[in-house]
């Protein structure tokens, strides 16, 4: 059996970390801004690790917090 491409592996991630990211924005009606975003993506990325599948939702967790503004 063959190993998952860690570039393949690591895109999945981002789009579904994106994918949750957009989810939320729509759901909220709004796009904060500036320190409110560092926030959202904060908040966002503490949903996402609490999820089912605690490997993946860690994964998407990490690259949503990947988007912070330091």
């Amino acid at each position: 059996m063959s190993e998952k491409d860690p570039i393949v592996e690591r895109l999945s991630v981002e789009v579904l970390a994106l994918r949750h990211i957009v989810q939320m924005l729509i759901a909220y009606g709004n796009v904060p801004t500036g320190g409110k975003l560092n926030k959202y993506l904060l908040k966002v990325a503490d949903d996402a690790e609490h999820r089912n599948d605690r490997h993946a939702s860690k994964a998407i967790a990490d690259a949503i917090r990947s988007y912070v503004q330091k």
